[in-house]
């Protein structure tokens, strides 16, 4: 591996973070040594496993390039011991030997890549750095999670989605500027609303409420102006609207794209003159309104529409702020069910304590539709209708089991979180198993390919029998029919999408060796029909 044919790296270089390179030939130990040390680390040198565990203790150690076969023992108890001290450390394994056994057992137990002697330097030196950057990121994401709270005011969750929101109404409190929060139902919009009111200067001093959806058109101007005695049928009396009860303090309004045209307007009035006159006075009074408006809908489309008043849509979309839905959130939907157990088990008197494996994977894997406020019923009626130490799977409800099928397999290490999946292009055809896999809502893309239809788990059958349900029930349409290799692309494609280019651990969802999808996209790259595939790839 000559110097000639190394190239100075591309990105950012590595100050203080510190590579192990365990290597029993000399020579490449040292041209090891000298490569990485082009990326501005600190490395170490061990040329037996005995040497390697003495210094395993001397880290933190962020990369390793360990190969596998050493005098005295394997590579394997090297990396191990390795992970076990710094979960951090990405592991490059090195081997002379060409098996895809060793390629497969370095995966499960964690390793970063995997790479067959000889190597070529060019290749190892951009392992080696995406190495570092993936230590350096999982260092930061560790750091942040531990430092995050898990409670803000009534809400409960540690992913970054909500730390960005908790930050968010932190920042806009204080101010005067109305917010507009979007985000499905169920995702806690009214508390973004009462938390923004109780960190502001008028916390003390009324948090007023009108969900637009739920008042009839008839009555809508009323509930926001109020309206004088005999203004209209049934006014027996004088009665103070919405903006004079949140006078001094604020006006949240829920499902603020479901008001009509003819009160967005007159809404629109009050807004720039700070002037309010209830139905049938001559009065106006004026107002001191912090106003908070929600919505689940997209008020971009329903202003494109004709629904929603364009200068109403500026009036009131200053600060917008987006709640994430509980199924992009990760580990969130399990810190939420744990409160809600424990809360539900008090209040019931009942002995639940914690989850089991199955019932965590499926409250995991579940896509929530309904969001928190789905959750929240879901475990209220486990606690109502059971009672044990531990929640079972078979106490969820019946669709949570069914749709419980991409876990984690237990001979493989848990995943970091990892970013969602790249948005296609308008126009790209988006394949059934992506959609199948975005429709559910989960993070993690799975361990192995669903079938297509969910009645039947083709891959526990035998293939006669395979065959013989197939052609009995019809399901599949042979006009869709493709090509293999176009499907294999897809495939491809989409995991190194899902994990934002990182070969590594694209290779480890779909369960091949490293170097299998290194080949495929230099021959595909070589074709030029695969351009989407090398797109973000860290080649």
């Amino acid at each position: 591996m000559p110097d000639s044919q190394i190239t100075p790296p591309m990105a950012s270089l590595f100050p203080g973070l510190r590579v192990l390179v365990v290597e029993d030939l000399i020579a490449l130990a040292i041209q090891y040594r000298t490569l990485a040390a082009r990326l501005d680390v600190h490395v170490s040198t061990a040329g037996t496993l005995a040497e390697a565990l003495r210094q395993v203790p001397l880290g933190p150690w962020h990369a390793a390039l360990v190969d596998l076969n050493l005098p005295d023992g394997s590579g394997f108890e090297v990396m191990r011991a390795l992970l076990q001290a710094y979960p951090a450390c990405s592991v490059v394994v090195i081997t002379a030997e060409d098996s895809m056994d060793n390629a497969v057992r370095a995966s499960k137990a964690g390793a970063f890549d995997f790479i067959q002697k000889p190597v070529e330097a060019e290749r190892l030196l951009v392992t080696l750095r995406n190495a570092l950057h993936a230590s350096r990121l999982s260092l930061r994401v560790a750091t942040l999670q531990t430092a995050a709270p898990t409670h803000f005011e009534q809400f409960i969750g540690q992913s970054a989605e909500m730390q960005s929101v908790y930050r968010m109404i932190e920042t806009v409190a204080a101010s005067n500027a109305p917010v507009c929060i979007s985000g499905e139902s169920g995702t806690g919009k009214e508390l973004v609303a009462l938390a923004i009111h109780s960190r502001s200067p008028r916390r003390h001093k009324k948090l007023v409420t009108l969900n637009s959806a739920s008042i009839p058109k008839e009555l809508i101007e009323s509930e926001l102006f109020g309206h004088v005695k005999g203004a209209f049928t049934g006014a027996s009396a004088d009665r103070l609207g919405a903006f004079q009860e949140a006078d001094q303090g604020t006006l949240f309004l829920d499902e603020i794209a479901e008001l009509d045209l003819g009160a967005q307007a007159k809404l629109l009035r009050v807004l720039q003159t700070g002037e309010v006159k209830r139905l049938g006075d001559d009065k106006t009074r004026i107002v001191d309104v912090r106003v908070v408006c929600a919505t689940h809908r997209d008020l971009r489309a329903r202003v494109r529409a004709g629904e929603f008043r364009e200068d109403l849509f500026y009036r009131l979309y200053v600060v917008p702020i987006e709640l994430p839905p509980l199924r992009s959130r990760g580990n969130d939907v399990l810190l939420i069910a744990n409160e809600l157990l424990l809360r539900y088990a008090k209040e019931d008197g009942k002995q639940f304590r914690s989850f089991s494996e199955g019932a965590l994977a499926a409250l995991r894997s579940h896509a929530w539709p309904g969001n928190v406020r789905e959750l929240i019923n879901v475990i209220r009626a486990v606690v109502a209708l059971n009672d044990a130490v531990e929640v079972q799977a078979s106490m969820l409800p019946v669709e949570m089991r069914q749709t419980a099928v991409l876990r984690v397999s237990p001979r493989q290490p848990a995943m970091r979180e990892l970013p969602a999946p790249l948005p296609t292009a308008p126009g790209d055809e988006v394949p059934w198993f992506a959609q199948s896999f975005e429709s559910s809502g989960f993070r993690e893309p799975p361990a192995s390919l669903p079938a297509k239809s969910e009645a039947v788990q083709w891959a526990t059958l035998p293939a006669p029998l395979v065959a013989t349900t197939v052609s009995s029930l019809g399901v599949f349409d042979r006009a869709k029919v493709r090509p293999l290799l176009q499907i294999e692309r897809e495939v491809v494609d989409y995991a190194l999408r899902a994990f934002g280019g990182n070969v590594a651990q694209a290779a480890r969802a779909l369960q091949v060796n490293p170097s299998t999808l290194y080949r495929k996209i230099q021959v595909w790259t070589a074709l030029g029909d695969v351009a989407k595939v090398a797109t973000g790839v860290h080649l």
